[in-house]
């Protein structure tokens, strides 16, 4: 790596490990953190696959160290005795600060107390009698220990800069994949540590970094993609280039409104959904740079020739489709009428709604059309991601969303009209496994996010029907809806916390209380302040406060069945008359299964196939000679695979041991690969978040935590199992 010196300025560059061991200031000018969730997800996404395109399961500790390098940019600083200044890089820093407090918890969780001391350094550092982070900003403090120490937090009191911070934080963590979250955890560690490099720019005085500063961020900007798209387009009309110009300024003055990045991201989305090689193979290039995939294809957008072909891409291909991508950047940040799916999906983070989207919209497609086609895809989107909650299946994640998006593009694409999507849609809804099965097992463990959208999208529904407001945005607490006057909704738990007060509802021991306290029907969703009045209550002093809530809620009482004929007559439409009873006298574990059954039937009623549009039809089944695959990347290894293979079974006993208490939890294999807990019975795809929720944490070395249990008394690992099937050439690794 090199260094460079010139008078007053210096340059070099460095390891993540390297900076982070320093102490950094921010003046006053410098101090708002404005980066928002896309900078953030792109951020920690790009990192993720950085390292997973060379990790392998079976590479040692060390091997890591020859990985490809990845280069984050310059930064501009100026010492002040023992600190820098950070003038310029700090949403960068401070991004990064976030993601090392959120490993070093995981780390942590997973009990490796050496790798997470190593993060830990990176994250403060004790000097003259006390703590310092390493991005020392005071207003930040009381924040960052909350994260460090995974503490209760209140932002609505704090700086707008402060609150960003906070959420951005919850943004981190929902982005790193959950692969990271495994065994390769403490690797991945390593590697962003020593082989993530950043580039020092040194300055002898602030005012020297002042107009560092302004020349980066201000003067001199190279040329975008979108700007060189244009000056490509226009260089070939001869004729209404004052017209395409004006009309390609409207077009970015439009999309700006909603953010700097969208205008370029309207480019990169539309050429992806309705352009591209079906296959993926010229994704990257796109996203690289558009322009230049552009420059070299022209025919693939239509402009075969120069002049009309040109001013024909811009004055109708570019402006019929970013009005129509318009139309979907404002329902994804307001919630409006037959779109509230694509509120929804930007809420949960399913930005790749919009590929989808626009590979099924036509520019002949009158608004009415593009409502309708929007509202059909993000409705299966919406159904594949509350499928994946239900089932505790891992691919709940941006990149997960993606790669389905990128499944179903090709199909898409092939669709013209309405009724051609409702059936394609429909034939890969009747495809999804599993349905809502999941729900009478699903608990509250990490997956708080999702368990609250569940509650409020059911509760939403439920009043709905009855003919009150659908508010399942308040109740998420989601942008656009809440104010300073609109109360915080929470998870309710209708036990209360006290084991003692709960002997009587059939569990045997505190464990198990804590289990099925924690079950999904077991839940409510409340007003925070109603439910810190009385969460701790027992039941009978709860009950009458539940009459006067949402219905859900209140149809634990018996008087939610007099005199309330909408709910009566919601009941029958949906024949839930024998499943919607109340429970007058005490809440045990009958109660909860019967709750359980009850909101899984809601489920199955919110995302019926034909109330979201689909035609219903018989599963799809893959076409040889169809449109090309994608090749989808593969992290690692499923235990489906070591069925496959012969080396496991369906049946096959499993044992966790939670080595710093001692405690020892049992699961089992199922026929499909999946890790059933024992006694509660819920299910996880993946192992690492089967031992996550067994012992109560975030993160979980799964390959290493889990062992088969064999006749003789034995503990084998599942990783040496894993380990003796790459060894035997039985798994192909890509």
């Amino acid at each position: 790596m090199g260094e460079g010196t010139q008078q007053g300025l210096h340059g070099k560059d460095y390891a993540v490990r390297e900076l982070f061991t320093k102490q950094y200031v921010l003046e006053s000018y410098q101090r708002e953190y404005t980066w928002e969730r896309h900078h953030v997800v792109e951020l920690v996404t790009d990192l993720a696959n950085a390292f997973l395109r060379d990790w392998r399961v079976d590479h040692d500790g060390q091997r890591y160290a020859q990985y490809r390098p990845y280069f984050l940019g310059p930064f501009v600083c100026h010492t002040l005795g023992v600190k820098k200044n950070l003038i310029d890089g700090q949403q960068r820093f401070t991004t990064l600060h976030l993601l090392l407090i959120h490993i070093e918890q995981l780390l942590k969780e997973q009990g490796n107390e050496g790798a997470a001391g190593m993060v830990g350094s990176m994250v403060r550092r004790y000097a003259a009698g006390q703590y310092h982070y390493t991005i020392d900003v005071e207003e930040r403090r009381a924040c960052l220990e909350a994260l460090r120490t995974n503490a209760e937090f209140d932002p609505a009191g704090a700086s707008v800069s402060v609150q960003n911070l906070w959420q951005r934080a919850q943004d981190v963590a929902e982005a790193l994949p959950v692969t990271l979250r495994d065994e390769c955890l403490p690797i991945f560690a390593d590697w962003l540590a020593d082989r993530v490099f950043l580039v020092e720019i040194s300055v002898d005085d602030r005012d020297l970094g002042w107009e560092i500063f302004e020349t980066m961020n201000d003067r001199g900007a190279g040329l975008t993609s979108l700007d060189l798209l244009k000056s490509f387009v226009l260089s070939q009309v001869d004729r209404e280039q004052d017209e395409i110009n004006a009309a390609w300024r409207k077009m970015v003055t439009d999309l700006s409104a909603f953010g700097r990045h969208y205008p370029s991201k309207f480019f990169e989305t539309l050429f992806l959904a309705r352009y591209a090689a079906a296959d993926g193979s010229e994704d990257e290039k796109i996203e690289r740079a558009f322009h230049e995939w552009v420059r070299t294809k022209p025919e693939r957008v239509g402009m075969k020739r120069q002049g009309k072909d040109y001013s024909d891409f811009v004055l109708n291909t570019i402006v019929r489709s970013a009005d129509q991508y318009g139309v979907l950047l404002q329902a994804a940040r307001y919630r409006t009428p037959e779109l509230h799916t694509v509120y929804y999906n930007a809420a949960n983070g399913i930005e790749s709604q919009f590929l989808l989207i626009l590979a099924a919209l036509r520019l002949e497609d009158p608004d009415q059309v593009v409502r309708e086609k929007a509202r059909l895809v993000a409705n299966y989107l919406d159904l594949f991601f509350a499928m994946r909650i239900a089932n505790n299946d891992s691919a709940v994640q941006v990149q997960d969303f993606r790669e389905e998006v990128q499944r179903l593009l090709p199909g898409v694409r092939q669709t013209s009209s309405v009724d051609d999507l409702r059936k394609l849609l429909g034939r890969e809804a009747a495809s999804l496994p599993d349905g809502f099965a999941g729900i009478e097992k699903l608990s509250l463990h990490n997956n708080r996010k999702h368990i609250r959208y569940l509650l409020a999208r059911i509760t939403a529904f439920i009043e709905a029907q009855c003919g009150r407001p659908d508010e399942a945005d308040r109740y998420l607490g989601l942008p656009g809806i809440m104010t300073d006057d609109s109360p915080p909704w929470e998870i309710e738990h209708v036990w209360a916390s006290k084991y003692s007060l709960h002997v009587q509802t059939g569990v045997a021991n505190e464990e198990d209380f804590k289990r099925e306290r924690n079950r999904l029907g077991g839940l409510l969703l409340l007003e925070k302040s109603i439910n810190a009045s009385f969460g701790a209550d027992i039941y009978s002093d709860k009950l009458p406060h539940y009459f006067r809530q949402n219905i859900l809620a209140a149809s634990l009482h018996p008087n939610a069945y007099r005199r309330h004929p909408t709910f009566e007559k919601f009941r029958k439409r949906w024949d839930l008359e024998a499943s919607f009873i109340p429970y007058p006298d005490s809440f045990d574990k009958k109660a909860i299964d019967q709750r359980g059954a009850l909101y899984r039937q809601l489920c199955e009623r919110v995302w019926r196939i034909d109330e979201l549009g689909f035609i219903k039809a018989a599963p799809a089944t893959a076409q040889r000679g169809a449109t090309p695959q994608r090749k989808k990347p593969r992290y690692g290894v499923l235990i489906s695979d070591l069925i496959r293979v012969g080396l496991l079974a369906s049946g096959t006993k499993l044992r966790g041991e939670l080595k710093r208490s001692q405690r020892v939890f049992d699961a089992e294999i199922t026929s499909n690969g999946r890790i059933r807990l024992e006694p509660s019975g819920e299910e996880f795809k993946s192992l690492s978040a089967a031992g996550a929720a067994a012992t109560g944490s975030v993160s979980s070395p799964g390959w290493d935590f889990w062992h088969v249990v064999q006749q003789n008394g034995r503990h084998i690992p599942l990783a040496a199992i894993r380990k003796q099937a790459i060894e035997r050439g039985l798994l192909n690794q890509t």
